[in-house]
C-alpha cells in the first residue's frame, strides 16, 4: 500500500514537470500572440481616429455640390442680353451645365415706366440709367438703339461726354482755386462757342461777369475753358478726371465701356476738355449717372452693381457688396457743387422742362439737380442731349440719381431733361403718400 502511495506521487511529480517544460517551450508563443494583439488593437484606436477626425460631407442626391464665385466668375456667368431692358428682378440664364437665377436690384415698376416712356420715332438711340447713390445699385436700365438692337447703349462709352464734363471742372476749380458758387468770372463773346480769342483775360465794355453758379446753370463755355487753360491746366484735369472714374475700369457687373479722356500738352486743349467742346472725351450713359451720385453721396463715387445675389439650384454662390471706388471731392466741395446743379434746374439750361404743374411741384418737393450736354455729330445727323442729375425727398431724404442719353434723328423729340423729370415723378408717385412722407 506503501508503494501504490510512493509510485502516484512519483507519476504526479512526473506531470508537474512535463506541464513546466510544455510551458517554457510554449511562453514564446504567447508572448508573439500578445505583441500581435497588442498591435492590432492600437493600430485600431488610431484608425478610429483618423476616421472621426476627417470632415463630414453632406450631398444632396441628384444635385451637385457648387462652390461660391467670385466677381470675375459671375461676370463669366452672366448673358448680358438678358438685362437688356428686362422687365423682372429676377433673370434666369445658363452657363455651361448649370442654371443660374440672378436677383438683380432692378425695380419691376420703374423698368416697366422707363421701357413705356422711350419715344422711339424721332431717337436713333436712348439709354436711361437710375441708381441708388449711396449703395451703387442699378434700379433701373432701359434703352434703345436702332443701328444695333442686340447692343445697350446703357453700357456703351461711344457718345461724347459734352458739357456734363463741366461737373468735374467746377469741382476741380473748387478744390483747386478755390472758387465757390459766388466766386464771379468774366468772358467775352458768346455762350456756347470757344475761340482762342475767348481764353484770353481781357476786360472791356463787351465783358460779361457771371457767377460761377450762373455760369454753370447757363452752361457757358469760354468761362469754364478759361478755368481749364488758367487755372486748372492739364495735369489738374487729368487728375480729377481719374477721380471722377474717366480712364480707368469700372468693375461692373456687366461689361462696361471705360470712359475716356485724352488730354494733349496743348493750352487749348485743356479749354477744350474742361468744358466739353470736343468729341474726344466720351462716356457711357452708366458713368453718367455715377457723377450726379457722387455730388449727392458727399464726394463718394460708388462701383456701380445690379446683381445682389445668384443661386444655383436655391443655393446662394454669390453676394453682392456696397463698394467706393473713389472718393472724388471732400463733402463740404459736393455740398457747394449742389447749388451750382440745381440752379441748371431752376433758372438755367434745364428750367424748361420743370415748368408747369407737374414741374413745379417736384420742385416743391425734392431738391433736384443736375446738368445738361448737348453736341452735334454733324456726319451723321445727329445731336447727342444729356441730362445727369438727382433728386432728394425734402422731408424723408430718400434719393435717386440718373442719366439720360438721346440721340435725336432729323426731329428733336423727347428731350433728355424731360425724361429725368418724368423718372423722378414716376418713380416716387407710389412711393410718397400725400402727406409728403415716404
Amino acid at each position: 500500500m506503501r508503494n501504490n502511495t510512493a509510485w502516484r506521487r512519483y507519476q504526479d511529480k512526473l506531470k508537474h514537470k512535463s506541464a513546466a517544460r510544455k510551458t517554457v517551450r510554449r511562453l514564446p508563443g504567447y508572448v508573439l500572440i500578445f505583441c500581435i494583439a497588442l498591435v492590432l488593437i492600437k493600430g485600431g484606436f488610431f484608425l478610429l481616429e483618423a476616421l472621426m477626425s476627417r470632415p463630414a460631407t453632406h450631398t444632396t442626391a441628384g444635385t451637385p455640390e457648387t462652390e461660391g464665385i467670385d466677381h470675375s466668375g459671375l461676370r463669366r456667368r452672366i448673358d448680358p442680353a438678358a438685362f437688356v431692358n428686362a422687365r423682372e428682378s429676377k433673370i434666369q440664364s445658363r452657363s455651361g451645365a448649370r442654371a443660374y437665377t440672378f436677383h438683380t436690384s432692378l425695380d419691376p415698376d420703374l423698368q416697366e415706366s422707363l421701357i413705356s416712356m422711350m419715344d422711339r420715332r424721332w431717337s436713333r438711340q436712348i439709354a436711361i440709367v437710375v441708381m441708388d447713390p449711396q449703395t451703387g445699385r442699378i434700379l433701373g436700365m432701359a434703352s434703345l438703339d436702332k443701328t444695333d438692337s442686340s447692343k445697350d447703349p446703357c453700357l456703351s462709352a461711344a457718345f461724347p461726354a459734352a458739357s456734363l464734363f463741366k461737373i468735374i471742372t467746377a469741382a476741380a476749380a473748387m478744390e483747386t482755386c478755390g472758387y465757390g458758387p459766388e466766386t464771379r468770372l468774366n468772358f467775352n463773346g458768346g455762350k456756347y462757342t470757344l475761340y482762342r480769342s475767348q481764353l484770353k483775360e481781357t476786360v472791356n465794355k463787351y465783358t460779361n461777369s457771371l457767377t460761377l453758379e450762373r455760369a454753370f446753370a447757363q452752361s457757358v463755355n469760354p468761362i469754364f475753358g478759361k478755368i481749364g487753360q488758367n487755372c486748372l491746366g492739364g495735369a489738374n484735369l487729368e487728375k480729377y478726371a481719374t477721380r471722377f472714374g474717366f480712364n480707368q475700369e469700372i468693375n461692373f457687373d456687366l461689361p462696361l465701356d471705360t470712359s475716356v479722356v485724352k488730354i494733349s500738352d496743348q493750352a487749348y486743349n485743356w479749354a477744350e476738355i474742361a468744358c466739353g467742346f470736343n468729341s474726344t472725351t466720351r462716356m457711357s450713359p452708366l458713368h453718367g449717372a455715377m457723377l450726379a451720385a457722387a455730388v449727392v453721396n458727399n464726394g463718394r463715387l460708388m462701383v456701380p452693381r445690379i446683381v445682389d445675389t445668384a443661386s444655383v439650384n436655391g443655393r446662394v454662390v454669390y453676394r453682392g457688396k456696397t463698394e467706393i471706388l473713389d472718393r472724388c471731392v471732400t463733402p463740404e466741395i459736393a455740398r457747394r457743387l449742389r447749388p451750382l446743379m440745381e440752379a441748371s434746374v431752376t433758372r438755367g439750361t434745364a428750367r424748361g422742362s420743370f415748368r408747369g404743374n407737374t414741374g413745379q411741384e417736384l420742385l416743391k418737393n425734392f431738391h433736384i439737380g443736375g446738368k445738361t450736354g448737348s453736341i452735334n455729330n454733324n456726319p451723321q445727323q445727329i445731336r447727342y442731349d444729356w441730362f445727369a442729375g438727382y433728386a432728394q425727398h425734402r422731408q424723408s431724404g430718400k434719393k435717386i440719381a440718373a442719366s439720360v442719353l438721346v440721340a435725336h434723328e432729323k426731329y428733336i423729340g423727347t428731350r433728355a431733361p424731360e425724361y429725368f423729370r418724368k423718372i423722378v415723378f414716376d418713380y416716387f408717385e407710389n412711393r410718397i403718400n400725400t402727406s409728403g412722407s415716404p
